[in-house]
């Protein structure tokens, strides 16, 4: 019984929004390849580039660098972007997705949350 009702909250979204879900969720199934990386050093970077001229979409996490590595690979992967008219869109403050320009993105507001307080803070 467990299983069915795991199996079942993945697929209802409407059980998702009653929770108050607010990660990235797919919406509608398409053939894209979305990497998922999170940069260490300026090498790493023409890897992510290669991969969003060949079509495939970028979340670059720049939790692991320091405020001047972010800015160079920013500048680098946006000047790619520029170049092939990709897409860059903040998923959130260290979080960017860099998607070619054939691929839609659209950002879904969050739920709104009761402004009811509780007695403890």
């Amino acid at each position: 019984m467990g299983l069915k009702n795991t199996a079942m909250k993945f697929f209802m979204a409407e059980e998702q929004e009653e929770r108050g879900f607010e990660s990235p969720r797919l919406v509608k199934a398409g053939h894209l390849n979305i990497l998922v990386r999170t940069p260490v050093s300026f090498g790493d970077v023409r890897e992510y580039a290669d991969a969003l001229m060949s079509g495939c979409a970028i979340m670059v996490d720049f939790n692991a660098v320091d405020v001047a590595l972010k800015n160079r690979i920013f500048d680098y992967l946006n000047g790619v972007s520029y170049i092939i008219g990709a897409n860059v869109s903040k998923v959130s403050d260290n979080l960017l997705m860099y998607a070619p320009n054939n691929v839609g993105l659209e950002k879904e507001a969050a739920p709104k949350r009761s402004s009811v307080r509780s007695l403890w803070g």
